[in-house]
């Protein structure tokens, strides 16, 4: 039998049983709904390998447990899916913030099933605490201060995480870790949290994504219990750990109630550590308010690692798979696989998988043929694809970017991104312009002007970095 993410082997035919003995034909129609979404928008190989075995195990509070046929069949769908399977069950339980992973063996052992027949009577309904022992929030096993790899891109971003667990005296009780997607900023903030509830388990730690805690207050609003949430979140909380701030652009409402929630919080002293891939200040339609509490605080960034840092995770990666990778190979992909460390992982584990699969010992040639496959899959950027990333980062439509109208904002987003197709694409000026609805001599205007601009305003220019950035990232998505 399996093991849920770093709990204890339990016996496969109580999960089967949890789900089939409810007599809940609801659940089960409702999990057939789900796979069908997914299916639609995958290959069918795709859906076959990966989707169509996946068990629903059970559904507790804003948890629910699904089984795997193994560990690369979890990494494959945390790595893949885990986002769109996420938002597909929430159509159906809004409350849900979180999938976790059982592995099913293929058939139950003989020794389980001694003793067992059916019986007229349902069998006990198993509650979700029954498969998952834990108090508090839950936080990836494999996410952990030890399994952190600390480089010359992190080490500022490391020592604040492990001074937020240890209690250690910061400014504000609050800090801010910065990075783009991959890079290890959501490691440390459930690092920070394991360690807390394992070192101290009388701390009340709350972990939340901008996103849930967004769903959270409204559902809470729609069914009369904002009294309950702002229990939950000012008084009874003593770690928060909020994630990916950049959601709470243009979203007033919830903005205000987490002023509030954070005014308390620091009043009393508690600890806060944010993420977010934006400096605090770039981040577009946030209040004053919000901008104030966040602007006060340290901000630690997380960089790309270097070669060295790359050549340690996959070191650590391997020896935590118990994979035999030789030197030529680890130096190989550091060198090849740059940037997002969830990319360097992901290609990793592709090579351990069809080593296993296939009986194939882990060979430089084997390392090649999967990492060139994996990075030859990478999108080339487009026009199109650029306005729309610039489009994101301002909070814009593609319409408005290409219409007449001249909002200080979308000139500057239009200026920024015929700068970028120009960068990034080898278009003419002539095509560059027709995409914007504009001349070729209005296009090489904006990038003048737009260079220029940059060279005497940071700020300018940390708006084109980190738009760029994203552009880089969106590659590697």
């Amino acid at each position: 039998m399996g093991r849920m993410r770093g709990g204890a082997r339990a016996p496969c035919i109580r999960a089967v049983l949890f789900f089939r003995g409810t007599g809940e034909k609801l659940m089960e129609q409702n999990w057939q709904e789900i796979k069908r979404k997914l299916q639609s928008c995958l290959s069918k190989g795709q859906y076959d390998l990966w989707v169509a075995s996946i068990e629903f195990l059970g559904l507790e509070n804003e948890t629910v447990a699904l089984g795997c046929k193994n560990r690369f069949h979890i990494e494959w769908i945390r790595e893949k899916l885990e986002l769109k399977l996420l938002r597909a069950v929430q159509e159906f339980y809004p409350l849900v913030g979180r999938l976790e992973y059982q592995i099913l063996s293929a058939a139950p052992d003989p020794e389980e099933l001694e003793g067992y027949a059916p019986q007229a009577e349902p069998p006990r309904q198993i509650v979700m605490s029954d498969l998952i022992k834990r108090a508090g929030p839950v936080f990836n096993p494999r996410f952990t201060f030890d399994q952190f790899v600390v480089g010359s891109s992190n080490q500022l971003a490391f020592a604040t995480a492990t001074g937020m667990a240890h209690g250690r005296q910061l400014y504000n009780n609050s800090a801010y870790i910065l990075s783009e997607t991959g890079l290890g900023k959501s490691h440390l903030a459930h690092a920070v949290g394991s360690h807390i509830c394992r070192k101290a388990p009388e701390v009340r730690v709350h972990y939340v994504t901008a996103e849930q805690f967004a769903n959270e207050m409204i559902y809470s609003l729609k069914n009369d219990k904002i009294e309950n949430f702002k229990t939950k979140f000012r008084t009874e909380c003593d770690v928060l750990l909020f994630e990916k701030v950049e959601f709470l652009s243009g979203k007033e409402k919830v903005q205000n109630e987490l002023v509030y929630t954070l005014d308390e919080l620091m009043d009393r002293g508690k600890r806060i550590l944010y993420t977010g891939n934006t400096f605090p200040k770039d981040i577009p339609k946030l209040t004053n308010e919000l901008q104030s509490r966040l602007s006060g605080i340290l901000v630690a960034p997380i960089g790309p690692p270097d070669f060295n840092t790359r050549m340690e995770i996959l070191r650590k990666k391997a020896s935590s798979e118990n994979a035999d990778l030789p030197a030529e190979v680890i130096h190989y992909m550091a060198e090849r696989v740059t940037g997002d460390i969830r990319r360097l992982e992901s290609c990793l584990i592709g090579i351990i998988a069809k080593s296993n699969i296939h009986g194939l010992p882990i060979t430089l040639d084997l390392a090649r043929e999967l990492t060139e496959t994996m990075l030859d899959r990478l999108p080339k950027l487009t026009i199109d694809h650029i306005q729309q990333v610039v489009c994101s980062a301002f909070q814009i439509a593609v319409e408005d970017l290409k219409s007449s109208k001249r909002r200080k904002e979308l000139a500057a987003a239009r200026k920024i991104g015929m700068y970028l197709c120009r960068r990034y694409t080898t278009e003419s000026l002539e095509s560059i312009g027709k995409s914007f609805r504009r001349s070729h001599s209005s296009v090489l205007y904006a990038i003048n002007d737009l260079t220029k601009g940059m060279e005497n305003d940071n700020k300018i220019k940390r708006q084109v970095e980190h738009i760029s950035r994203r552009l880089d990232a969106s590659c590697l998505a």
